[in-house]
Formats: C-alpha cells, structure tokens, sequence
C-alpha cells in the first residue's frame, strides 16, 4: 500500500504533465496561423492615442508626475511620438512645482529628448522663498537625460516681480545654470532691498 501510495505520488504530477504537453501541443497544431509581414504606410500612423491621461506616484503614494494630451501618434520606422496639447506637471511631496503646456510636442525614443512647440508656457510654482516664475516661447527642447531646457527662439519671462525678454534661453538643471544669450530686456526687482 505504501508502495503504490509513493508511486502515485510522483507518478499523477508526471501524468498529468504529459496529458498537458500533449493537449498544448495539440492546442498550437490546430491555432498555427502563418503570418505575412505587410509593409505599413508610412503616412499613415502605427499607433493612434486619443485623450491621454497618465500619472506617475513616488514611493509614498504621492503625486509626482502628470500628463495630460488630446492625442498621440507614431509613424512606422519612426522613434518620434507626436503629442496634440501637451500639459504636463511634476510635484514635490504631492504640490505642483512645475507645469509645462504646448501647442504639440514630439518626444523621440531613442534618444528621450522632448520639442515643444506653439504656444510654450513653462510655469514654475513658489515654493519657500523662491518666487513664481514663468517662461513663454514659441519652441522649447528638452534633455531629460542632462536635465537641459533650451530654445534659440525670442522668450518671455518674468520671476516674482521681475520681468524681461530675450533672444534665447537655455537652463541647466544639475548646474544651476541660467543663461540668456541675446537682446536681453530685464527690469529686475530685488525684494530684499526695500
């Protein structure tokens, strides 16, 4: 008894794994379907997206990254998404710091830089001491890798009370630096001395 109990043991599992093998086997036999590769319109997109809405929670729950777009696409034998209306926000510790808008954008793959185009406003929320500010241009190219932001495009800015225009701009994150290159126009106003 005990024999054929130790047999039984081993012996239903092995069964039962041949009884499954052949059933799958049988299972792809008869749904085989032979593919033809067909060639995609290159005008015409790979992949549609229409009214997106996507957000991104760090390891304790809180908010840390929104997007928002009316639509996306690709293109076959492209790495360029295109992005309808764009809104994008990134928060610290659940508030918004930071909330970018376009007309559209396009974020490449391989590379995992971001143009924004039409219309780019780029708000920055106060936080502490640190005043609002906000960027208005007509194109601005992101380095999500490096963390650059820049456009050769004429910009308006204003930080706190102060305000100007310029030819340009270009902002590194991970430096602290701010540069704007040409025809600079500022009226700065420094709270600390009044």
């Amino acid at each position: 008894m005990s024999m054929l109990r130790s047999r039984s043991n081993w012996a239903f599992p092995l069964i039962l794994a041949v009884a499954l093998g052949g059933v799958s086997f049988w299972l792809d036999r008869i749904t085989e379907v032979k593919t033809v590769e067909i060639s995609l319109n290159p005008k015409e997109p790979k992949y549609v997206i229409n009214t997106i809405h996507g957000e991104r929670f760090d390891d304790k729950g809180q908010l840390s990254e929104s997007i928002q777009a009316s639509a996306a696409r690709q293109f076959p034998q492209q790495t360029v998404i295109y992005i309808d209306n764009p809104d994008m926000s990134l928060y610290k510790n659940g508030t918004e710091l930071y909330r970018i808008q376009a007309k559209s954008g396009q974020y490449y793959t391989d590379s995992r830089k971001v143009d924004l185009l039409g219309q780019v406003n780029w708000l920055k929320h106060q936080v502490g001491d640190e005043p609002e500010g906000q960027l208005q241009t007509s194109i601005l190219h992101v380095d999500t890798q490096t963390q650059v932001i820049k456009t050769d495009a004429p910009v308006a800015y204003r930080y706190g009370m102060s305000s100007g225009t310029s030819q340009g701009f270009e902002y590194d994150k991970q430096r602290g630096f701010l540069n704007l290159p040409a025809r600079v126009r500022a009226i700065i106003y420094d709270p600390h001395s009044h």
